[in-house]
């Protein structure tokens, strides 16, 4: 059983509503309960000025001197995964400070992303991106991450079991491939598109995955983007790994520039414009299933597409 103080709680996020709720829900037989606790009061309890006040805890993203001026151990957490933008040029701070303030003036409270393993560029990129979206968008997106940054704190204060089993079980899988017992770990999620109507592979093509945020209502994460090879093939959608998390995806085919290049090869056969510009597949990985591979391919015309499950 797990038993977290309000204290422990609070470091993760400092939403004093959403503690009370979770603390509330205490002791917790794992640390999967705690999180689906977590998240069930985060998109389905907790107002949206209980989100406002989580944020607001935040130092700003890339600020050093926002960094210091909020030290309690929230912040020392913050400063720890803001680690890497800290060691970035004057420049590229100085952008960060300035898109800081003007998300600020433009959706009422701070930049939030979970800046863990992110470069200062990186994140400069992230606001840059999200600064147009709608501010309803907006809003469920710095939840999205709110929520991710709880996570993440949450698993760093109860690691250590899990941790320690963990390098178990991957000192005896790398045993077991010194010796010849597992294949080469790849992305657990590829794809690959095939244009039926030309009877060939379609390259250029952006595909995005999103996964479901566990217990919200249709509010998905951008998990992994890339772009289809001369093969029409992507195996590196994600890292290398022999587990893959389970839920509900959505991978999303942007057919629309490689229809722009087919028209132009062949102005009479294709329209002026794409019928299905996009496709958008859902699909669903169960908690039996984080071992497997999934190979998720499009098969697609300008009237009509399928997918199916391949190998």
């Amino acid at each position: 059983m797990l038993a977290l103080s309000a204290d422990d709680l609070n470091d993760a996020c400092a939403s004093r509503r959403f503690v009370g709720l979770v603390a509330s829900r205490g002791p917790f037989r794992d640390a999967a309960y705690l999180i689906d606790t977590c998240r069930n009061v985060w998109w389905h309890e907790a107002h949206v000025t209980d989100w406002l006040e989580a944020f607001a805890a935040h130092p700003r993203i890339g600020d050093l001197d926002s960094l210091k001026a909020k030290f309690t151990q929230f912040a020392k957490s913050s400063q720890t995964e803001q680690a890497t933008a800290a060691t970035a040029s004057g420049d590229i701070l100085q952008k960060l400070k300035s898109y800081n303030e003007k998300y600020e003036t433009r959706f009422g409270h701070i930049f939030i992303v979970c800046a863990s393993g992110k470069s200062a560029s990186e994140m400069l990129d992230i606001v840059k991106a999200r600064y147009n979206n709608a501010p309803h968008v907006e809003l469920l997106a710095a939840a999205t991450e709110q929520m991710k940054i709880t996570e993440l704190r949450l698993h760093k204060l109860i690691a250590s079991q899990q941790q320690q089993a963990a390098s178990q079980s991957d000192a005896s899988m790398a045993a077991e491939r010194r010796a010849g017992g597992a294949p080469t770990m790849r992305s657990p999620i590829t794809t690959h598109v095939l244009d039926t109507s030309m009877g060939r592979p379609a390259p250029g093509v952006p595909i995005s995955l999103h996964k479901e945020c566990a217990e919200s209502s249709g509010v998905w994460d951008c998990v992994a983007s890339g772009q289809t090879n001369q093969d029409g093939r992507i195996g590196d959608l994600l890292a290398p790994s022999d587990l893959v998390l389970p839920g509900v995806y959505k991978m999303t085919f942007d057919m629309t520039s490689y229809m722009k290049d087919c028209k132009h090869l062949h102005p009479r056969f294709f329209p002026e414009q794409p019928f299905y510009p996009k496709v958008d597949v859902h699909f669903h990985i169960s908690n039996s299933q984080t071992k497997q591979h999934f190979h998720v391919p499009l098969t697609w015309n300008p009237y009509g597409y399928s997918t199916y499950r391949g190998s």
